[in-house]
This record gives C-alpha cells, structure tokens and sequence, in this order.
C-alpha cells in the first residue's frame, strides 16, 4: 500500500474508534483518540500561522465562510468565536483555541455559515485555494485529513445528542461543553443562555432542569454562571 494512503487509512480507523466511543455516551469527556486529534490542529495550526497575517478584532465582528464565489477560512489564535448559520437563530458551536474553520473547503455557499467574536480577538483569514496550495507546498495533507476528522466527529456527536434524545442528555451534554470553554468565557457566559441558543428548548425547561441539578448536587451555579460540574448522572 502507498505510504500516503496508508497514514489516510490508519487516521479513519482512529476516526471510527472515537465515533463508536461517541455513541456509547456522546457526553463523555475527551478519549485519548480525541486528544490525539486535537494535537494534530494544533500541530496544523503552528505549521501554518508563520505564513498568515493576525490581526486584531473587536466583540460581535462577523466572518463569513463563503462571500462572493469564494471560499474562505479563519485561524483563531486568542479569544472566543461562536458559529452561527445565517438562516437559523441557535448558535452551532463555539471554536476551541487555536480555532481553524473553513479550511477543508467542503462548506457550499447555501450552508449561509458565519462566525462571529464574542470578545476581543486574534484572527487570521485566507481563500481556500491559496491555503490548500500551502499545504500542498509544505506537504501537510495528513495533519489536515486529521483536523478534518475531529471536526467531523463532533459535528456526529452533536447530531447523535440533538436527534431524539431526552432533554436532560441534550442539556447535560451542553453544559458539559460549556465547563469546557475558557474560564474566562465561561465566568461572563450564563448558563441557561448558553443552552437556550444552541438548542431548541424553551428557558422554562432548561432553568427548571438546572435548578434540580443545582439541588442535587450535580452542578454549581453562581448568579446563575457554572462554576464546576459534578458527576453527572446519565440518565435523571
């Protein structure tokens, strides 16, 4: 077998591990497969922001990911970046740091995808083509086919919590998420909100849900901000 394809296979077979991890319990923190991703966009980001230009921008600033024919990609270097789609108000996700999207180029114009600072922020943008002659040039395929196997993987996991699950696993599975973020994102971010916008549930729901969380034990919440995350039950 051809070296390349062989480093291409042994990725999907790792990529295939973490997804049946994903779906014996989608909200279980990170596995070693899912680290080892995470390394590789790590590693494909430090590979390829010396060629980039970062600059500085303020809260609420959009990027789109597709603008006038052209298919454009963004490295997040510091601060908080939602993702949103411009034709449905829940928020999709929120970029983990050092943050790349756009980059495979798979994103159609129709998709309508935009991201957006939350704060103050370091960014970089660049057109597909001119990054994908990048990698070419510096022979990066395999950490790329690597980032776009975390990327996919969550956006399975996230689809296996939001299709058909109980409103108790959808929620545990955010607030999971969001002990995740930053602690300086999560100590100005309210829980219930940050719930609300990436799911369909009402704020009755979602508060009633917390409130016998925080009796139980399960969570801690101060002015209505998650401090810390206790062993969640699967099941409530």
């Amino acid at each position: 077998m051809v070296p390349d394809l062989q480093r291409i296979v042994l990725n999907l077979k790792e990529f295939f591990v973490t997804l049946a991890l994903a779906m014996k319990d989608p909200t279980t923190l990170k596995s070693e497969h899912d680290t080892s991703l995470l390394y590789a966009t790590a590693a494909l980001f430090e590979k390829l922001s010396p060629y980039l230009e970062f600059n500085i921008v303020p809260a609420q600033t959009r990027f789109d990911l597709f603008k006038n024919g052209t298919s454009y990609c963004y490295f997040v270097r510091n601060g908080w970046f939602s993702i949103h789609h411009s034709a449905d108000p829940v928020l999709l996700g929120t970029l983990q740091l050092p943050g790349i999207i756009g980059i495979g180029g798979a994103i159609p114009e129709s998709a309508g995808l935009y991201i957006e600072s939350k704060v103050e922020s370091e960014v970089a943008m660049t057109t597909v083509p001119e990054m994908h002659a990048l990698i070419n040039e510096l022979d990066l395929w395999e950490m790329l086919s690597k980032h776009i196997f975390r990327m996919t993987g969550s956006i399975f996991t996230k689809g296996v919590l939001l299709t058909g699950n109980s409103s108790y696993e959808i929620i545990r599975f955010h607030l999971i998420e969001l002990m995740n973020e930053p602690e300086e994102i999560r100590n100005i971010t309210v829980a219930v909100t940050y719930v609300q916008q990436k799911t369909r549930l009402s704020r009755s729901t979602i508060m009633k849900m917390l409130a016998q969380l925080k009796q139980g034990g399960y969570v801690t919440l101060e002015n209505g901000i998650l401090k810390k995350v206790h062993k969640l039950p699967l099941k409530y």
